[in-house]
C-alpha cells in the first residue's frame, strides 16, 4: 500500500462515521471497497487491531502510527 492509500484510509477513517462502522464491521470489505490494495503485511495488520476499541482510542492509535492499519 503506497502512502497515499494509508493517508487515504486514515482521513476517511477520522472524517466518515459511515466508514468507522463499516470497517469495524468488515475490515476487509470495507478496505477492498475503497479500492485500496494491501499487502500481506499489512492485511495482517489489519487483522491485529482491536476493532472493539472505543472510536478515541482507535482515532488516538490512529494518529500516533499514522495508520489505522498499522497494528493497533
Amino acid at each position: 500500500m503506497s502512502r497515499e492509500s494509508i493517508e487515504t484510509l486514515v482521513e476517511r477513517w477520522m472524517e466518515d462515521l459511515t466508514f468507522r462502522a463499516k470497517l469495524r464491521s468488515d475490515p476487509e470489505g470495507t478496505i477492498r471497497a475503497l479500492g485500496l490494495e494491501l499487502s500481506d503485511e499489512e492485511w495482517a495488520a489489519v487483522n491485529k487491531v482491536d476493532w472493539s476499541l472505543s472510536d478515541e482510542e482507535l482515532t488516538a492509535r490512529a494518529s500516533m502510527s499514522g495508520s489505522v492499519a498499522d497494528g493497533c
